[in-house]
């Protein structure tokens, strides 16, 4: 069983923006008269950066488990998914084309799998990622998972191949 966990360094800019937005928002609330407009717009935002610092602190807290069986995240909820049950593979590429077409950092890869009920997602920031995405392909390929193009492709461009005995390096920067 392998141990994998979002490092400070992955997380530190999202802790900076949800400390910046809830003070930017209580700083308001705190300091205008209350009118129904105020009170919507920056409670409404002060409660969306508040919940991103609840996400962020569960990423950086948590962890995620890889082993023969299946994967386990675990953080203020447990998700366990066999890969005898994975169903379902997406990998996701955020950033800009022109990013990605020249090779430039600034983008990141979302892996989510499902099986079994379970949902389990994970950004390309945690240690370990193209391990684990290299594990989810094997399972999805011996699942007889069909991958969409993009996935496909996003895998192949991290150096994983669900038919090699290990994962690849990876091949393009994030």
């Amino acid at each position: 069983m392998r141990e994998f966990r979002y490092p400070l360094r992955s997380v530190i800019g999202d802790y900076v923006r949800a400390g910046v937005g809830l003070s930017v928002g209580l700083g308001v609330l705190a300091s205008v008269p209350p009118s129904p407009a105020i009170v919507i717009v920056f409670g409404g935002l002060t409660a969306l950066f508040l919940v991103f610092g609840l996400r962020t602190v569960e990423r950086h807290i948590g962890r995620v488990e890889v082993g023969d069986e299946g994967i386990r995240s675990i953080g203020l909820t447990t998700r366990t998914l066999p890969w005898a049950a994975l169903t379902g593979l997406k990998l996701r590429y955020y950033g800009t084309r022109r990013q990605r077409s020249r090779g430039e950092g600034g983008g990141f890869l979302q892996l989510t799998l499902k099986g079994a009920g379970v949902s389990v997602t994970l950004e390309s920031s945690i240690e370990g990622f193209t391990y684990i995405a290299w594990r989810a392909a094997k399972a999805a390929h011996d699942n007889n998972v069909a991958l969409d193009p993009a996935s496909a492709g996003n895998l192949l461009d991290i150096g994983v191949d669900a038919d090699g005995e290990q994962p690849g390096p990876l091949a393009h920067r994030l």
